[in-house]
């Protein structure tokens, strides 16, 4: 794994603690701006223009977090280990 280069590199994802209608997580938006809220539960749901008035943008998440966040976009750990080129 240390010579496989990271196919998600969390430059372009940015990602902050935040609460959307009340309920904690966290809000993504991906380098296609597209916003993204992820629950405790790992429910990822895109928002719309409609919902952001609900959401509310908290601080920003560490560097293992926003890692950990843009592997999940990426189909998780298993997916990217099996998509990497040998």
């Amino acid at each position: 794994m240390v010579t496989v280069p990271n196919p998600a590199p969390t430059g372009n994802l940015l990602a902050r603690y935040a609460t959307y209608a009340g309920l904690p997580g966290y809000a993504l938006r991906t380098a296609d701006r597209r916003v993204f809220f992820v629950d405790q539960d790992a429910q990822m749901t895109e928002l719309t223009n409609a919902d952001i008035p609900v959401l509310v943008l908290l601080g920003d998440v560490n560097t293992a977090e926003a890692q950990h966040l843009a592997d999940t976009l990426a189909g998780g750990s298993a997916a990217i280990a099996c998509s990497r080129a040998q």
